[in-house]
């Protein structure tokens, strides 16, 4: 136990009063005349005892009385944090740290985390001295929003400014910036973090602190979360996505929070249109999964997202998604000879005899000195006999940026070939060309859950699969996915990927001499598909976390455009395009939702952002996991509740005991005016 005014000690000494008193009383001598003696020796036997015995009690009484008062008045507490005098006495340092992370929108009766942090951050401050040095600070962005002393007007306004985002805090990260700042000097150091504290620290948070034992931590954290269901991810099964191929989004779901939630509608929307729902119950801390199937409502760029009623955390109740639908593919053949560019040439005219999706430009190259490919989708390079380092280069920025490769390989050596294409773009390395001499090789479909080989829209598949008279044995790397094998169970397709683009690659050619693959009914709809996955732009598309840079491709041809981007909530901005790079880069991504990339006012593409992973709720740390990096001496774990002030400066400076005292002071009086009460019954004579 301390007191916050100790000056009002000395006033105990008068529990000296009543002894003196008591003692004068002792020196005044009072004469009383008996008749006979025998009456003096029974009172000295039986009442002077009782009288004597009273008199000490109520000297005692009398003495904690007055103690108990001056105690109340010099305002004892509990041991905290910060005794009042010293803390009076000293420079003191504190530093104020708000959390406005994504999960600090939490709602907690009818405000969120952060505006009770906010709030209560306000009401702390005049139990600071007016000269203590405050440092408060934000975590989204890391940002000093004050330095000055407590007093300061400024301080206050620069609370009540603080907004919400949805972004990441890295709260440890930012917190361990503020601690090693150097300027620290004052004798009493205390940090205030206002936070949910959904993360652990780790080894870093330490790093480059030197005066870690001089700080006062006060953890201050929301209440738990009652409600709350969480769209933990959506993800799509199908890689294919056209106009009359359903799309299959896989949805899982979880509720975070304390509450069972009966009859929950989950919502599947495209471009405003509601395409899909499903109605379930969630138990507290229980996961479950949902399959969507929906056709997609128009070409081209499809807007979606998966939607879960308003609760408590509502940031994670939509996923949003932006899918590319196959409208035209920009197709290039490029064949050793004549014949090898008209066979290709067929196979496309069947799978688009209208020329609707397919534009298709066709080339004779022999050895491949250098590849043109800017302005195609898809590259479908037949028996190549070499390619030069500048041609593997061309090749490898194509990938880079998206672009498709079908690759039929028919030489059997290498080493016209430059060592980067198997070293930089993963491509096999070539071993030896297999003859299957009188006989042929039977194939088989390589992988139960391929995308590729399964539900092709042909009668009978097996019967379809084509007979192998030659192909080229290949060394393969461990990022090679095989689709389709031989039966000697040498691969025959492999698909990999390199950059942002994907390979699909034949170890045989489309010639009868190889295989009877082109007279196969089955080879059509194998290419429509593998068109299909190698030209459908899903780079553009890709959904980022919230504050990460998104990288849009764009022709050379288009790039002196107006390009304009518009926020979910309907803010635009100009963006420049780099024209080295052919693309732009949009680095303002703060919102939640799906951003639409406009060129000359016509919609180019779109992309989603999602929640920080780390911004879904969790399971709150507790002290335990704060130990290891700060000792327990050191820390007060502190929860938002009613009165929070009165319980921060009871952590801070103890817990008031004047009340107790003033309680003791009561009862001790009491009870001495009940023992000390005169009793008229002893004070009559006997009747004679």
């Amino acid at each position: 136990m301390t007191v916050l005014t100790p000056s009002i000690l000395w006033l105990l000494g008068a529990v000296s009063i009543p002894l003196i008193i008591h003692l004068l009383s002792k020196l005044r001598i009072k004469k009383v005349e008996f008749s006979t003696v025998r009456f003096i020796k029974q009172l000295e036997t039986s009442s002077i005892r009782k009288v004597k015995i009273q008199q000490i009690l109520l000297l005692i009484l009398r003495m904690l009385a007055i103690a108990s008062l001056v105690l109340m008045m010099a305002q004892p507490v509990t041991q905290g944090f910060m005794p009042g005098w010293i803390a009076a006495e000293q420079d003191a340092r504190l530093i104020l740290v708000i959390d406005n992370s994504a999960s600090m929108h939490v709602i907690d009766g009818k405000l969120s985390s952060l505006e009770h942090s906010k709030r209560e951050a306000l009401n702390l401050i005049p139990l600071f001295k007016d000269k203590t040095r405050i440092t408060l600070s934000q975590t989204c962005p890391p940002l000093i929003l004050f330095e000055g002393e407590s007093n300061n007007p400024l301080l206050n306004n620069s609370i009540q400014a603080i907004q919400s985002t949805v972004s990441y805090d890295n709260l440890w990260g930012n917190l361990n910036n503020l601690l090693r700042n150097k300027t620290i000097v004052e004798p009493i150091k205390e940090c205030v973090i206002f936070s949910d504290f959904i993360q652990e620290p780790d080894s870093s948070f330490l790093s480059g602190i030197s005066n870690m034992d001089d700080w006062k931590f006060y953890f201050i954290h929301p209440n738990p979360v009652f409600d709350n269901l969480s769209i933990r991810s959506v993800s799509s099964l199908n890689r294919i996505k056209t106009m009359s191929q359903l799309i299959k989004l896989n949805t899982r779901v979880e509720n975070s929070g304390q509450l069972p939630k009966p009859n929950v509608p989950l919502e599947l929307v495209f471009n405003n249109h509601r395409v899909g729902q499903v109605v379930s119950e969630f138990d507290s801390g229980k996961e479950k999964e949902f399959l969507f199937q929906a056709y997609p409502t128009n070409m081209g760029i499809v807007q979606g997202k998966v939607n879960l009623p308003r609760d408590d955390y509502s940031l994670d109740n939509t996923w949003y998604v932006s899918m590319p639908i196959m409208e035209r593919i920009r197709c290039g053949i490029i064949g050793a000879n004549n014949e090898d560019v008209a066979m290709m040439e067929i196979v496309l005219r069947a799978i688009d005899p209208q020329n609707q999706f397919l534009s298709i430009e066709s080339r004779i190259q022999p050895n491949l000195n250098r590849l043109f490919l800017d302005e195609l989708d898809v590259a479908i390079i037949h028996n190549p006999n070499g390619m030069t380092e500048e041609s593997v280069n061309d090749l490898d920025n194509f990938l880079s940026t998206g672009g498709g490769v079908i690759w039929f390989q028919g030489r059997e050596i290498d080493n016209e070939f430059h060592p980067n294409l198997i070293e930089n773009i993963g491509f096999p390395k070539l071993v030896e060309k297999i003859d299957a001499g009188q006989g042929f090789f039977t194939t088989t479909i390589g992988s139960g859950k391929s995308d590729l080989l399964n539900n092709l829209q042909v009668r009978n598949l097996e019967n379809e699969l084509p007979e192998i008279f030659s192909y080229i044995k290949t060394e393969g790397k461990g990022n090679q996915k095989v689709h389709w094998t031989l039966n000697n169970g040498d691969p025959l397709l492999m698909e990999f990927s390199s950059g942002s683009g994907t390979v699909f690659y034949f170890s045989t050619l489309l010639d009868l001499r190889w295989n009877d693959l082109a007279i196969r009914g089955m080879f059509v709809p194998l290419m429509y598909r593998l068109l299909v996955l190698t030209g459908t732009d899903e780079l553009n598309t890709t959904s980022v976390q919230i504050d990460e840079p998104k990288w849009i491709t764009i022709e050379e041809k288009i790039l002196r455009n107006k390009w304009e981007v518009i926020s979910p909530s309907g803010n635009k901005e100009m963006i420049v395009p780099n024209y080295n790079l052919e693309g732009i880069q949009i680095s303002n991504t703060n919102e939640l939702g799906v951003y639409q990339v406009f060129s000359d006012g016509k919609l180019f593409t779109s992309f989603s952002t999602r929640l920080h992973e780390k911004e879904y709720l969790q399971h709150r740390i507790n002290q335990r996991a704060i130990e290891p990096f700060i000792q327990q001496d050191q820390i007060r774990w502190l929860m938002l509740q009613n009165d929070f002030s009165q319980a921060f400066l009871e952590a801070r400076q103890g817990k008031s005991l004047w009340k107790t005292f003033l309680l003791l002071a009561l009862l001790f009086l009491l009870a001495e005016t009940i023992i000390g009460r005169p009793q008229p019954i002893k004070m009559k004579s006997d009747k004679i």
